[in-house]
């Protein structure tokens, strides 16, 4: 199972779907929208960083009370996925006011973000944080976004073929009935 991986490709669709005003074609998405510590150069133009902060668990597994056929377990884990969407160059103000306004409004994002299997939690206001580039300035503007995604997996587990009870009171009876007592 690829969890983390399909996690990160889900929120990349998402933030594509959220950002087509910008960046409308395949190649300038894989371009220009790119995840953190990717050790590729950085784009001349504006782009956007997607940085996976955290992930974390919230409650207890739910667990079904019967089987599969298989004989297998189901185990369903609810987790929250903190991203830092990170918007630089001379565009990022308008990226940033753009991606906050479609990934919480437009039907179109939130579509991208339910196909693949995410759900919008609640999302920071816009952080301008300009950085200094050798001799010039360069603008960046940040927010976090929190996800909620559900993992679902399966265990295999052993089953009861029988069951001997053995009491002074009741004598010796089996579960089914006419299992021979070794």
């Amino acid at each position: 199972m690829a969890i983390y991986s399909d996690v990160r490709k889900a929120i990349r669709k998402a933030a594509i779907a959220s950002l087509l005003d910008f960046f409308p074609t395949t190649v300038e998405q894989d371009k220009f929208i790119i995840f953190s510590n990717g050790n590729g150069t950085e784009p001349v133009e504006s782009y956007v960083v997607i940085n996976i902060l955290s992930i974390e668990q919230q409650g207890h597994a739910s667990t079904s009370t019967q089987t599969t056929t298989d004989f297998n377990i189901l185990v369903q884990g609810a987790y929250e996925i903190l991203v830092q969407f990170s918007f630089i160059g001379s565009l990022s103000g308008d990226m940033a006011q753009s991606f906050t306004q479609r990934i919480n409004n437009n039907p179109l994002s939130l579509e991208a973000i339910s196909r693949n299997k995410l759900g919008l939690m609640r999302k920071s206001q816009i952080r301008r944080a300009p950085q200094k580039r050798d001799t010039k300035w360069v603008e960046y503007h940040n927010m976090d976004v929190t996800f909620n995604y559900i993992v679902n997996t399966e265990q295999a587990v052993d089953w009861i073929e029988s069951v001997i009870v053995d009491s002074e009171q009741t004598g010796v009876f089996t579960i089914p009935e006419g299992i021979v007592i070794p």
